[in-house]
């Protein structure tokens, strides 16, 4: 599996020496679940079926922990390349109204350790 590189703070394409980078293997796999949670429910004119539905269920008053379990897992477990959910947790900060979600998947290079914050200004 193979991408264009983004970068991993704002999504912005990478250029190096004047041209579009690319990632390979676990590192693709890593990019791709970033930027599956990192998309809203509708966001994708050409898939409006793919993305979280945050103004559904995530970002909501005293969002459900079951709910938010099931979507995120299930975000993950089905991108392209992950083989297996090892670990997850999700950190849910509802004075700031910020998200961690704590994980490790195996792909099928690898296994990839992840912080994902979400939310927050």
């Amino acid at each position: 599996m193979s991408d264009i590189k983004v970068h991993r703070d704002n999504l912005d394409l990478v250029l190096e020496n004047g041209d579009l980078a690319i990632v390979k293997k676990a590192d693709a796999i890593a990019q791709h679940i970033k930027q599956r949670l990192r998309t809203f429910l509708g966001e994708w004119f050409l898939d409006t079926g793919a993305g979280v539905p945050y103004y559904e269920h995530v970002n909501v008053k005293n969002p459900s922990p079951l709910i938010l379990d099931t979507i995120f897992k299930s975000m993950i477990l089905s991108t392209p390349g992950v083989e297996e959910l090892l670990e997850f947790d999700i950190q849910l900060d509802n004075a700031t109204r910020i998200m961690t979600l704590v994980f490790k998947v195996r792909t099928i290079d690898e296994e990839i350790n992840f912080i994902e914050v979400l939310g927050g200004a």
